[in-house]
């Protein structure tokens, strides 16, 4: 991706830029030929569709070897779409059947008593996916030391916020304003809701509901699932709640991230291909077609993401996710006036928790923005280039309080490494806060613009670290609870989740339950002077 620059010339060819790299049309003597003929230019493949601005910019840039192993990541997400999807389906199904029926002694017993319990209805509420069997916990851990019910925020809570609100004592926004100051709750940190959030969001809608409104006693507005017009069908999904049904002080949307057995969720989070965005710099395709992306010809930004969705955005009884969430939002801000917006989620969910402010930007919506309070994210890739990562933090500028924009890195998990910063191809930057725990949940503020160790995951000089890490987290998910509590005790699908680790480094440390962890347990060190 070629950085957003300043000057009229480069304002007059924004919106004409895009680099579409069409994986599916790569071809293994391609592969070769980006391995091996290294000065030939990237724009001249037949699988790369590059705007004229974009091709002028990178004539003579040639393909570099990052994007042979893209491709050939692709080829084998692709080759693996359907086996996982069934493999996924089966692992999931056997296992709710063990867990619904008490394990093998239940099946037995329930069979005895012809009350055998067959897990056929996916949508049902004690049904759970994968990452749910990773980390079952449903439960809020409240604040160690709950706050007074009304709290100036001081410039240490302020901290806090900025760095990830991860410390039990920085608490979730109660109410709005008292003489200009955020008012903040006595009972959950906003990190824990966040975090807790971006995790059953991988969940149905039924089993997030009954969590949301029986287990919190939060009040469950809705369940989105969401169209994909470049896929056509409902790749999005993302639910919105608020802490109470009355008066409430935070409406929560939070999206979906990537699901293990859904090889299109991972070729997405890997994906080059980017698009211009006008003032919105360069954003990577595949987020923007998840919200609701209209045209990719790079031409007019305006029109490759209008402000109104045109009559065939979605077919009929289907509605593209930016649109829908933008609504719901509007409404629950009308209802609520003191309220303000936490947008969170995990993995890609991080993603298009990013992006959707960015687009609420893009299209001027200040009375939504001016009620946004944070955007918290775990475990998200990369969206944008440096301008694209500097442009919802000055597009809200003005709001009446600060946001706080934070992104959570857990060790070597792979996903916030990718896409690849590796320009001019792949220019891609992470914006906001980053918070990096390492070892036993000790974490640290990093400064702006460091990004976390191995940033690009193939980095030779960390092989001997990430392995390393592998088996700490190993050894920790077995004895954990020995030191912490019942809470921390891991099931076997967990420990064997994370001996996947063992083969393919930074895949166990994406799992949700770390990141949940390192908000309960980690400690942030103070910054430095």
């Amino acid at each position: 991706m070629v950085a957003g620059g300043g000057g009229a010339a480069v304002a007059a060819k924004m919106g004409e830029e895009k680099l579409i790299i069409r994986s599916e049309k790569v071809r293994f003597i391609d592969i070769l030929s980006l391995l091996l003929l290294r000065r030939r230019p990237l724009t001249s493949y037949h699988f790369v569709d590059a705007g004229d601005a974009t091709a002028a910019d990178l004539d003579g840039t040639p393909g570099e070897w990052f994007v042979a192993l893209t491709e050939i990541v692709q080829k084998v997400l692709a080759a693996a779409y359907y086996p996982a999807k069934y493999l996924g389906v089966a692992v999931e199904f056997l296992l709710n059947f063990l867990a619904l029926n008490g394990g093998l002694l239940g099946i037995i017993w329930n069979i005895f008593r012809c009350k055998l319990v067959i897990p056929l209805n996916r949508e049902a509420p004690n049904f759970r996916s994968m990452i749910a069997m990773i980390d079952g916990r449903t439960e809020l851990k409240p604040m160690k030391k709950p706050a007074a019910a009304v709290t100036e925020v001081d410039d240490d809570d302020d901290d806090d916020l900025e760095s990830g609100g991860c410390s039990a004592d920085v608490p979730l926004i109660r109410r709005q304003y008292v003489d200009g100051e955020l008012l903040i709750s006595e009972q959950y940190s906003l990190s824990e809701v966040t975090v807790m959030a971006a995790k059953i969001a991988y969940e149905n809608a039924a089993y997030v509901e009954n969590v949301v409104n029986n287990v919190w006693k939060f009040n469950f507005v809705g369940f989105y699932s969401c169209w994909n017009k470049f896929v056509g069908s409902d790749t999005t999904q993302a639910f919105v709640m608020t802490e109470r049904a009355e008066d409430a002080a935070v409406v929560v949307v939070a999206f979906r991230g990537t699901e293990p057995f859904n090889m299109q969720d991972w070729s997405t989070d890997v994906n080059l291909s980017w698009l211009g965005m006008g003032a919105m710099g360069h954003v990577h395709v595949g987020f923007l077609k998840a919200l609701g992306l209209q045209e990719v010809d790079g031409k007019d930004a305006a029109r490759a993401f209008p402000k109104e969705p045109p009559a065939a955005a979605a077919p009929a009884g289907k509605y593209a996710a930016y649109y829908k969430l933008r609504d719901v939002l509007r409404e629950q801000l009308r209802r609520h006036p003191n309220a303000r917006v936490v947008v969170t989620g995990h993995s890609l969910g991080g993603a298009l928790a990013v992006a959707f402010p960015a687009l609420l930007a893009f299209h001027r919506e200040a009375d939504v923005l001016a009620r946004l309070a944070a955007v918290h994210t775990y475990g998200q890739p990369r969206v944008g280039d440096a301008t694209f990562a500097g442009y919802l933090s000055s597009s809200t500028a003005a709001a009446p309080a600060s946001v706080s924009s934070v992104r959570v890195v857990y060790r070597y998990d792979i996903v916030p490494r990718v896409p690849f910063d590796a320009p001019p191809v792949a220019d891609y930057r992470h914006g906001g806060t980053c918070v990096y725990y390492d070892g036993w949940y000790a974490g640290r503020t990093l400064a702006a613009g460091e990004d976390a160790p191995n940033k690009n995951y193939f980095d030779p000089k960390y092989v001997v670290s990430m392995y390393g890490n592998a088996w700490g987290d190993l050894f920790k998910g077995m004895f954990l609870w020995a030191k912490e509590g019942k809470d921390y005790r891991e099931g076997a699908v967990s420990i064997v989740f994370r001996a996947a680790g063992l083969l393919f480094p930074g895949l166990a440390s994406h799992s949700p339950r770390d990141y949940v962890n390192a908000v309960r347990l980690g400690r942030i060190a103070p910054k430095q002077a």
